[in-house]
């Protein structure tokens, strides 16, 4: 008998618990809604630079099929209170700990160092021995996939292998030649360094280039020449995996030359150097803020136009605030987003030049920062970003369909290799 009261007194005790603990987690989720209510949703996360999830509307088909309850975790977690200060505060102790591991550990052995070699090149038909550098510096992990190569203080990526991606570019060539190869179509790869290895690079052409030119049937493929890591650093942000305004005023030239040869090329008209430090998506990713690097663009004279954005006339640039001093000196602001425009599913340039042909542009945000320049050489220019092509329009994007409803003569794809083979910019079939 006294067992019996025993267990019933253990179980009451057990059972207040559970109370306390349902009381516990309701007041979180009531205060949770209550901040949100005050606040609102918040819309993007300037760490994380991408769009934040929203509280889903519940749908009996979508809490069945369990779409509700993975959508409402993330919001959960996007949207709780502090939540961006936390995951930051989180990555960037976590990043500084490896970062300052690193340094004592370069340091102390001389870790990172250039380590040369002399290769002797045998010529037989003259004396001479010409000598070759063979470097073998060392990738230095920092946090997320990003590195430092060797000392250096630019952020990049640690090099793909070609042989391992050359079915997935492949795959996506195939898609490409199907829908453009009978077009007038061109091909300019935005050589990241995803695609380099900085130990190897020199004058001849990028190797993924290389590869794809031997499988994409288009009528011109060309790319941004590395050919050293010295030139890598003048094209590409310290702290970004964007090129920059040198960059991106390359890649312009470069695709001119390659579609209208005999085209007079857009000449800046000077440089202008924000007051604002400019961290980017690898600095963000990473919350490390230690490079000093402001945020610097080129200036251009160009003719009238209009733009449209998903179908309504609006601004796509954001030129004016930098000029007006009023843009933002948050840290981790993506300052290259907001000066050159942000991605969306279709953005067309109107330059009101009727003689001239139709272009169309599929691309990622790379041609953000160069796209009305190259628009300034045709008509209209249509740049469809199939990342949000779906969600936005709620239709499969079919190029020739699209080509034909819009008079569309030339076709440029502008692209990395990062979005050639992680299927974002895959054709439906």
């Amino acid at each position: 008998m006294g067992k019996h009261e025993k267990n019933t007194k253990f179980n009451k005790k057990n059972a207040m618990m559970d109370l306390i603990f349902l009381l516990g987690v309701f007041l979180v989720i009531i205060s949770f809604y209550v901040a949100l209510a005050i606040r609102g949703q918040k819309q993007k996360s300037v760490s994380e630079n991408r769009p934040l999830a929203k509280i889903p509307q519940f749908s009996f088909k979508e809490f069945f099929s369990g779409d509700y309850q993975t959508n409402l975790e993330n919001s959960l977690i996007d949207q709780m209170v502090f939540s961006e200060k936390i995951k930051t505060n989180m990555t960037s102790k976590k990043a500084q700990t490896v970062n300052d591991s690193q340094k004592f550990l370069m340091s102390a052995f001389h870790y990172g160092e250039e380590d040369t070699k002399q290769e002797v090149a045998q010529n037989q038909d003259t004396q001479e021995t010409p000598k070759k550098e063979v470097r073998n510096i060392k990738y230095i992990p920092i946090s997320n996939g990003v590195y430092h190569y060797g000392n250096s203080e630019y952020m990049v990526f640690k090099y793909r292998n070609l042989e391992k991606n050359k079915e997935k570019l492949k795959k996506w060539a195939d898609q490409y030649n199907k829908y453009f190869s009978d077009m007038d179509s061109y091909f300019y790869l935005v050589n990241i360094s995803k695609g380099i290895n900085f130990n190897t690079v020199d004058e001849t052409e990028n190797e993924f280039l290389t590869y794809i030119k031997s499988v994409l049937n288009f009528k011109g493929e060309t790319g941004l020449k590395i050919s050293s890591y010295e030139q890598f650093k003048d094209y590409f942000y310290q702290t970004d995996h964007h090129w920059n305004y040198k960059g991106s005023y390359q890649g312009y030239c470069d695709i001119i030359n390659m579609i209208y040869p005999e085209d007079e090329l857009i000449k800046p008209t000077g440089t202008k150097t924000y007051d604002v430090y400019y961290y980017g998506s690898n600095a963000r990713t990473t919350s490390i803020y230690t490079n000093k690097e402001k945020f610097t663009v080129y200036e251009f004279d160009l003719k009238k136009y209009n733009t449209k954005i998903n179908g309504s006339y609006a601004r796509y640039d954001n030129h004016y605030l930098y000029e007006n001093g009023t843009y933002s000196t948050e840290k981790g602001y993506n300052h290259y987003g907001v000066y050159y425009g942000g991605d969306y599913a279709e953005v067309i340039y109107e330059f009101d030049q009727p003689e001239k042909e139709n272009l169309l542009i599929i691309a990622p945000s790379y041609s953000n920062a160069n796209n009305n320049l190259i628009a300034s050489h045709f008509n209209k220019t249509y740049v469809i970003d199939l990342r949000h092509y779906y969600n936005t329009f709620k239709e499969v994007f079919n190029p020739t369909e699209y080509c034909k409803k819009n008079n569309i003569t030339k076709v440029l794809v502008m692209i990395s290799i990062d979005h050639m083979t992680n299927g974002n910019f895959d054709l439906e079939e």
